[in-house]
């Protein structure tokens, strides 16, 4: 009890609400260090992770890992936190807190305790360190090193890891006369490090004189220590809760004490729901709901049941989805991980994969199980809401609590997604967890205890694989598992991925469909060869080729899709662009209400410009039309034209009779034609044959579909197949042959024989780009920004280097001049989680260009653009900004129209 730490208070009430009126700092401490332990108990995959990082046996990995997320807060043995509250301070210690000190050079309200706990541990410590050399390089000290690697990510706990230690020696220096005074701090730090030796480190045979394992670091600056990082980081912000009772009173036996947490510890753990429970594996049957497994899912039972990546190659509507769940269910009974993070392409693709995996989460886990979207879906859970509304009480110490700080942070359903059982996002909350934001390790944490499973990999572009890479990287370094899919992705981008897993492609990799797993610089795979009655039969598509001015389609073409409408049918038209489909649209809505037989609802539009709530609107409606379940039942019983972007042509379970799309690259090509066909269906008279009309262009320009493909050797060299497959394969593409022969041809690095030179230049240019955005994506990954949010809405812009890179926030004023979202939500009045998943439900991905000449106005300090729109008739909204009009209706999405020049 004579121990100077019990001097020193960790948190403090702002209002005494009953009960003590702070707690104790070694309390905190282990009260976080409790919520740890309890879930490295609960946790086979938190276990295993740590073990394989440190290369000890878990026993003594167990010992660090507490240890020094026990010593998270150490920096808060400082005059100046201990004065953030100095009613707490002077009964806390009523002799250190009467002393009088000179001005310290570093203010009490810009003393952060989290870096400062580093220099503190340095200073304490540093002739063990020093060894006689006054003048060492921090980089080049083994000893120093290997305690600094732990150290960093702990006390990095409230967002930021310290990567600069010479910098932290020189903010946080505290100069004052008064030697007792710092002699006082100075003991009790070094006291809490004897104790915390005896608590944890001893018991496995280690102590303070041992050295903690080295971290592995990689050329891009990641570690293996954000698991450590967001470990420490959850763990604290649960163990600031308010399950956590404070106690003031000093105790004569500190384990006991530490005990007793434990089962408060497992209830808050409980509570959080971040507690998996997985059921033993059974087999892929019952996630088939009683179906026969097929194609590559037969292959499942002969997988590799170790940590690595896997990567599934097989056509659309093969069931990769289900083959991947029950690869991610066999690892996760097996201990290797506690969770799955699904990643998508787009938001429309994620909301589709939510209902499958809601339908799929009671199979593989046996406890209540958190099915999280990344996207505004916070009233999904009630015990979110909760969560988010205990994460508002403020402390005496003000925001730098924990769980104001990261409770808040994790109160936003987008971050959430890493921590519940499974986890369904946009690829871009994915990327984030490798760039220099707040808390990117606690999203690194969640990946990295998860099995990671990316849809439709080959659909991101040349910077979103450099961040892709990265997160691969720090995957594998943290010991977890990814499980990546696709139907079209060529050999190049798999050779990418294989070596970011350090490993090279195997030389039997052409077959079709194929799975194949790397781990440890080896590459395996594994086909149907042994089971063809397994492989895919042969399905054709019938080709129309149709050459048409700017790939539109002209008055007869139009009328053609009326009439296919007229018949029944279901029919489809991909464009590449938005705004193009928008004008189509109008276009069409126009002639249809010309016809009698036709209603205005038989069109619809669907594309990624709509605030999320509409859009979510839209694409339920879609999917009850064109699903594999059709609401109401006779949905089909008559026809309708869908006019759409590329939001249709991945993941999502949508069914046409007839699919127009406009020329684009060869994968995604047969991505659309994925959606032809797809159900067993009766189909309308002349909609038996599955046919895709291509619209090709009359000239050798591509115009603006060169732009968003990057070149236009990919669009000359799907023309030059199609055209070739019209005269030579009776206008029909061959699948599962043409998935191999097709893109490979396409993709292939060597130029073709015939391939005109305005072709070679624009690839030329293209491999120019494609280079610099690699290298943006790298000097990204390692820059020192830190200073970004991760509410922030520049993320998004930092996940993508293309179309949609800017935030757009509609809003309106009311009569009372108060700032109305569209939804009609007074934005200004909501608590910050509420008002952020409002914005977010109200936002809308416009392309960077949009921003130019003064367009858009100005980013606020989040990133978020707000563009002032009045109400108009008709649920209509419209703005002026510079010399651009923008019109927003719930049915049509946001439009821009440039106003022309006057003449002088």
């Amino acid at each position: 009890m004579s121990k100077a730490f019990y001097r020193y208070w960790g948190k403090a009430k702002s209002n005494k609400e009953g009960g003590p009126a702070y707690h104790l700092l070694p309390y905190h401490c282990l009260d976080v260090a409790a919520v740890a332990d309890q879930w490295w108990q609960y946790s086979a995959g938190i276990r295993r992770s740590f073990a394989e990082i440190t290369g000890l046996a878990e026993e003594q990995a167990r010992a660090w890992v507490l240890f020094f997320i026990a010593l998270h807060d150490y920096g808060k043995f400082d005059l100046r936190f201990q004065r953030k509250a100095p009613e707490v301070w002077k009964a806390v210690n009523a002799e250190l807190s009467g002393i009088p000190v000179r001005l310290m050079p570093l203010s009490i309200k810009e003393y952060y305790h989290g870096p400062a706990g580093l220099y503190w541990f340095y200073q304490d410590s540093k002739e063990r360190f020093l060894a006689g050399d006054d003048d060492f390089y921090f980089d080049d000290n083994e000893d120093w090193l290997a305690w600094y690697g732990w150290l960093a990510a702990v006390t990095g706990h409230h967002g930021i890891v310290p990567e600069d230690y010479q910098k932290e020696n020189r903010d946080y220096n505290l100069t004052i006369a008064e030697a007792d005074l710092l002699s006082a701090f100075k003991q009790a730090r070094l006291q809490w490090l004897e104790a915390l030796e005896h608590l944890f480190l001893n018991p496995a045979g280690l102590s303070l004189d041992d050295l903690p394992p080295v971290v592995e670091k990689n050329g891009n600056g990641q570690t293996a220590a954000t698991m450590l990082a967001g470990f420490c980081s959850v763990s604290d912000w649960v163990g600031s809760s308010d399950y956590f009772k404070y106690d003031d009173q000093p105790s004569d036996d500190l384990r006991r004490w530490y005990d007793a947490r434990l089962a408060v510890a497992g209830q808050a753990l409980q509570e959080a729901g971040v507690i998996s429970q997985i059921k033993p594996y059974q087999n892929i049957d019952v996630l088939l709901n009683g179906y026969s497994p097929r194609q590559v899912q037969c292959l499942v039972e002969q997988l590799p049941k170790t940590q690595g990546l896997t990567l599934i190659e097989a056509s659309t509507g093969s069931g990769k989805t289900e083959t991947a769940l029950a690869h991610a269910w066999q690892l996760m009974a097996l201990g290797l991980a506690d969770s799955i993070v699904f990643a998508l392409p787009t938001q429309a693709t994620a909301n589709a994969m939510l209902r499958r995996l809601e339908k799929a989460a009671p199979l593989l886990f046996a406890n209540k199980t958190n099915v999280i979207l990344a996207h505004g879906r916070a009233q999904y859970e009630q015990n979110f809401i909760n969560l988010k509304q205990a994460c508002n009480p403020q402390t005496a110490q003000g925001h730098e609590e924990a769980w104001v700080q990261c409770g808040n942070w994790l109160a936003q359903s987008r971050k959430r997604v890493f921590l519940g059982q499974i986890g369904v996002c946009t690829v871009d909350q994915v990327l984030v967890s490798v760039l220099p934001v707040k808390h990117k390790f606690v999203r690194g944490f969640g990946i990295g205890r998860s099995i990671l499973i990316i849809d439709e990999v080959h659909a991101y572009d040349s910077y979103m694989y450099g961040l892709l890479d990265a997160v691969l990287e720090q995957q594998r370094l943290v010991g977890g598992s990814a499980v990546l899919l696709s139907a079209t992705l060529p050999s190049r981008q798999k050779e990418q991925l294989a070596k970011a897993w350090g490993c090279n492609l195997s030389a039997a990799d052409a077959a079709y469909p194929l799975i194949s797993h790397y781990n440890d610089g080896k590459s395996r795979v594994y086909d149907l060869t042994a089971q063809p009655d397994q492989q895919p039969k042969t399905t054709s598509v019938h080709l129309e080729l149709v050459k048409s001015p700017h790939l539109l389609p002209d008055d007869s073409f139009i009328q053609r899709l009326l009439d296919a409408v007229e018949k029944g049918a279901q029919v489809c038209m991909v464009c590449n662009l938005v705004a193009v489909a928008q004008q189509l649209y109008h276009q069409l809505q126009a002639r249809i209400a010309q016809i009698e037989a036709l209603a205005e609802d038989q069109l619809l539009l669907f594309h990624s410009r709509f605030i999320f709530a509409d859009r979510q609107q839209k694409e339920q409606t879609v999917l009850d039309l064109f699903g594999v379940d059709p609401k109401p039942e006779n949905a089909r019983t008559k026809g309708h034209l869908l006019i759409a972007t590329q939001v249709v042509e991945q993941s999502l379970d949508l069914d046409f009779d007839w699919l127009i799309t406009q020329l684009c690259p060869v994968d995604l090509l047969f991505q659309r034609m994925g959606r032809l066909h797809r159900h067993r269906c009766g189909r309308p008279e002349g909609f038996a044959d599955p046919v895709c009309t291509v619209l090709l262009p009359t000239e050798d320009d591509y115009e603006l579909h060169e732009l968003i493909y990057g070149n236009s050797r990919v669009l000359w060299r799907t023309q030059q197949c199609l055209q070739r497959a019209e005269l030579e394969t009776e206008a029909r593409v061959s699948f599962p042959a043409a998935y191999r022969d097709w893109i490979e041809a396409v993709y292939c690095e060597d130029p073709w024989s015939d391939e005109p030179e305005w072709v070679l230049k624009s690839y030329e240019a293209y491999e120019k780009d494609r280079y610099a955005s690699q290298m943006t994506a790298r000097q990204l990954i390692n820059s020192s920004m830190n200073e970004l949010s991760d509410n922030d809405g520049n993320v998004a812009a930092l996940t993508r280097d293309g179309e949609m890179s800017l935030n757009l926030i509609l809003f309106f004023n009311n009569i009372q001049g108060e700032r109305c979202l569209l939804d009609g939500e007074l934005i200004d009045k909501q608590d910050d989680s509420d008002r952020l998943e409002a914005i977010n439900l109200n936002s809308v991905a416009v392309p960077k260009n949009w921003s130019r000449h003064g367009r858009l106005p100005e980013a606020d300090k989040e990133g978020l653009i707000w563009l002032p729109m009045q109400a108009a008739e008709k649920g209509r909204f419209i703005a002026q900004q510079g010399d651009c009009i923008y019109l927003y209706h719930a049915s049509t999405g946001l439009n821009r129209m440039e106003q022309p020049e006057e003449n002088p």
